[in-house]
């Protein structure tokens, strides 16, 4: 009788769930599937009304010749590179001092917070007018302490990128901290004591004890950031617009600016697949990594 009863309730709560899950396949899957589709087509948003040719897998193949892509990969990888490394170290550090203090502590987590709560369009604004070459604070603050001001971080080829990096490590630190905080606080006070009892120092803590427990946690937060920032798109479409010349330009940008600036809508479909494919890959490195460390 109690089998049945289960049966049922979950039978009821599969039946009252379906409709929802339907829904939200038909959003992922329907947009999805037209992209693949438009991608194996030749068409133009200014040809309305004209035929679309089938082109098969041209589009793709395209993508091996077309140069831009080259130079898009490049500045996504080192944008991903440098922001999320960055970040790691950063929240882990923050996340560590946060760990030892007695008071405060929930000020602080409230503080430190703040920039992850904004939204990126909103930072990216707040940022454009700081590093303002003539009128931004960190102009101001650098000419009054004797520094070079007046430089222009982001119409410099050369500073352009590493000022984006800036920008999002700013916003996007907080994040680390809060998830490698929480892996943290899991561990045992019990490993703490005997550490302690042993005559360990906090280095030796954090290396022995700390940063072993929280490698799942890491992960996480490399599988997260890795993902958000390889499709990064409104923070350098407000700050540069993939300027100066191409120094910015990254693949998510590229795909924009290829189906609405140039309205090859067939292309941009296949760079978009070739995001989302990208991103399953990366995806499932990092998931397979945290189910052996779950094994292990």
């Amino acid at each position: 009788m109690t089998g049945r009863r289960a049966s049922g309730g979950r039978g009821l709560g599969y039946g009252m769930l379906a409709p929802a899950l339907a829904v939200l396949a038909g959003l992922i899957l329907g947009p999805l599937v037209y992209s693949a589709v438009l991608s194996a087509y030749e068409w133009k948003l200014t040809d309305i009304g004209l035929p679309k040719p089938f082109v098969g897998l041209d589009n793709y193949t395209r993508l091996f010749d077309d140069p831009m892509v080259g130079v898009a990969l490049r500045n996504t990888v080192l944008y991903v590179v440098g922001s999320v490394g960055a970040e790691l170290v950063l929240g882990f550090v923050v996340a560590a001092a946060l760990f030892e203090m007695t008071k405060g502590r929930k000020l602080a987590n409230a503080l430190i917070l703040l920039p992850m709560i904004i939204a990126p369009v909103i930072t990216a604004l707040l940022w454009r007018y700081l590093l303002d070459p003539q009128f931004g604070l960190v102009s101001q603050l650098s000419g009054a302490v004797g520094l070079p001001s007046g430089i222009g971080w982001f119409g410099e080829s050369n500073l352009a990128l590493p000022a984006l990096m800036v920008v999002d490590i700013w916003q996007w630190t907080p994040f680390v901290v809060l998830i490698l905080h929480a892996g943290m606080l899991s561990i045992g006070e019990e490993q703490f004591e005997a550490a302690r009892v042993d005559g360990a120092g906090h280095l030796r803590i954090l290396q022995r004890i700390v940063l072993p427990a929280i490698v799942p946690q890491i992960l996480l937060v490399l599988l997260f950031r890795t993902m958000d920032t390889y499709r990064i798109f409104d923070t350098v479409f407000v700050l540069t617009k993939g300027g100066p010349g191409t120094a910015t330009e990254t693949i998510g940008l590229y795909t924009y600016r290829t189906g609405f600036s140039y309205f090859d809508m067939g292309y941009a479909m296949a760079l978009s697949i070739f995001i989302l494919v990208t991103v399953v890959v990366i995806s499932t490195v990092y998931v397979r990594l945290l189910r052996r460390r779950e094994v292990l």
